[in-house]
C-alpha cells in the first residue's frame, strides 16, 4: 500500500488522488472491523476519520465518502453496543449530519454498504441514542432523539407500518424477541412516541450480549430472569453440549452456538428469560431471524408471516384464510416503501420469499386456484418491476415459479 502521508500529501494538491485515499481508508476501516475481534488491539478510528475528512474537503459531493465518514464517527461515538449507555451527542450529530448529506447528494445510495443504508443507518445512531436516554432514565430526551431521527431521515414509514402490524400480530402482554436495528428501533419509535401497543415486551436478542441491557430489562420490569442482576452482569459464555431442557411440560435440546463448542452470553440469558417466563407470556421472535439466536427451537416454532410464535402447546399451523389475511396484512404496507432504501426492499423480501414458497406448495400441491389467488396478492404489491428483488436467488425462484407454474405473476 502507498504511503498514507504521502498520499495525504499528494491529494491537497491534487483532486484526480481523492479515490485512491477513499478506498486506502475504506480498507483501513474494514481491518480495524477486524481488530475490534480482538480485545488487545483497539481500533483507530481517529486516524481514518482524518483521512476521510480529507478526502470529503477534496470531493465534498463524494457520497461515499461521508458514508464511511459517517460509519467511522458512528464507531467513534458508540463502539459496539456495550458503549449505548455512554453515547456521544456531539458526534452523533457529526454522523448524522453526513448521512443526510448522503440522501441529499444520492437518494438511492449506489456506493459500497457497511452493514445499513443511509437510511437505516440514521435510525440506528438515533435509535441508540433515544436507548442511551432510556438507560439513564431520561424519557423525554429518549422522545426527543426519536423524533430527531425521523426529521432527519430515519425511521421510515415503511418498517414504522411494519413495526406496528408485528405487534399486532402478538397476543396482549406478549414478550416480542426482536432481531436487527430495522425491527427494533422502530418498534421502540411506535411503543414511545404513539404509545402502540405498549402491552408488548420488546427484548432485542443482539443486545443481550451487552453488559448493560439485560439488568436494563430486569431493573424496569420489562422482563424477568430466573437469576439476580448481580449474576447476570457477570455472565460470559460457556462451555456447552447438547442438553435437554426442561421447563414446565415442554421439553427441548438446547445445542451448542458458537463453534459447536459454547453457549454465547446472550444465549446464557436468552434461556434464563425463558425459565423465569415458565411460557406464561406468550412469546414470539421477529421475522428474518438467525436460527443459531433461537436456542435451538426451530422445531416448535410457528410461521405466523408477520412474526414467529414459540408454539409450546401444539397449535395448528395456520389454515388457508388466515395465512391469506396475514400475507396481505405484510404486503399491503408496501406503498409506504422508500424505494431508494436498499433495506426496505431486503424487509419487502422476507414477505415476498414467505408468499412465492407457498404459492410453490399450492402449485406443487395441484391447488393451482389458491395460488392464483395469493399471485394476485403479489402481483397488487410486491411487484418487482416497481420494487426490485434484492436477492438474485429470489428473483431466479420468482421467475421459476412463472414459467413453470402457470399462475399469472
Amino acid at each position: 500500500m502507498v504511503c498514507l502521508a504521502a498520499m495525504i500529501s499528494r491529494a491537497q494538491g491534487q483532486v484526480y488522488d481523492y479515490q485512491e485515499l477513499l478506498d486506502s481508508a475504506k480498507a483501513l476501516f474494514k481491518n480495524e472491523i477486524i481488530s475490534d475481534q480482538a480485545p488487545a488491539q483497539k481500533p483507530d478510528y481517529q486516524r481514518i476519520a482524518n483521512i476521510l475528512e480529507l478526502v470529503v474537503d477534496i470531493n465534498p459531493n463524494s457520497s461515499e465518502a461521508r458514508y464511511f465518514l459517517a460509519y467511522t464517527y458512528s464507531r467513534m461515538s458508540l463502539g459496539d453496543a456495550n458503549g449505548i449507555p455512554k453515547m456521544d451527542l456531539s458526534t452523533l450529530y457529526k454522523t448524522s449530519m453526513h448521512l443526510e448529506k448522503v440522501i441529499e447528494l444520492s437518494p438511492k445510495y449506489a456506493g459500497e454498504i457497511v452493514i445499513l443504508d443511509p437510511y437505516s443507518k440514521l435510525t440506528a445512531e438515533w435509535g441508540s441514542m433515544a436507548m442511551s436516554y432510556l438507560y439513564n432514565n431520561k424519557i423525554d430526551s429518549a422522545k426527543w432523539a426519536l423524533m430527531e431521527g425521523r426529521k432527519r431521515g430515519g425511521f421510515g414509514d415503511y418498517h414504522l407500518e411494519v413495526a406496528k402490524n408485528t405487534l399486532n400480530a402478538c397476543h396482549e402482554n406478549a414478550i416480542l424477541i426482536s432481531s436487527g436495528d430495522n425491527f427494533s428501533f422502530p418498534l421502540l419509535y411506535v411503543q414511545y412516541l404513539e404509545d402502540y401497543r405498549k402491552d408488548i415486551s420488546v427484548v432485542d436478542i443482539s443486545l443481550l450480549n451487552s453488559s448493560w441491557y439485560p439488568s436494563y430489562l430486569s431493573n424496569n420490569k420489562i422482563v424477568s430472569f430466573d437469576l439476580p442482576n448481580e449474576v447476570l452482569d457477570t455472565i460470559s459464555y460457556k462451555k456447552w453440549s447438547d442438553t435437554l431442557i426442561t421447563i414446565n411440560d415442554f421439553s427441548w435440546t438446547v445445542n451448542p452456538t458458537y463453534y459447536n463448542q459454547y453457549l454465547l452470553r446472550g444465549d446464557l440469558i436468552f434461556l434464563s428469560l425463558l425459565k423465569k417466563n415458565e411460557f406464561a407470556r406468550d412469546l414470539y421472535f421477529t421475522v428474518g431471524f438467525y436460527e443459531d439466536q433461537r436456542l435451538s427451537l426451530k422445531e416448535h416454532i410457528r410461521p405466523l408471516v408477520l412474526v414467529d410464535e414459540l408454539n409450546v402447546n401444539g397449535h395448528p399451523l395456520l389454515n388457508d384464510k388466515e395465512y391469506k389475511d396475514n400475507i396481505f396484512r405484510a404486503l399491503s404496507n408496501t406503498k409506504h416503501i422508500n424505494s431508494n432504501s436498499q433495506d426496505n426492499l431486503y424487509l419487502l423480501d422476507i414477505f415476498r420469499r414467505d408468499i412465492l414458497i407457498k404459492i410453490n406448495h399450492y402449485i406443487s400441491d395441484g391447488e393451482k386456484s389458491k395460488a392464483y389467488e395469493l399471485a394476485e396478492i403479489l402481483n397488487m404489491y410486491g411487484r418487482e418491476d416497481k420494487y426490485p428483488y434484492q436477492s438474485e436467488s429470489l428473483e431466479t425462484f420468482a421467475r421459476y415459479l412463472r414459467s413453470t407454474g402457470g399462475v399469472g405473476f
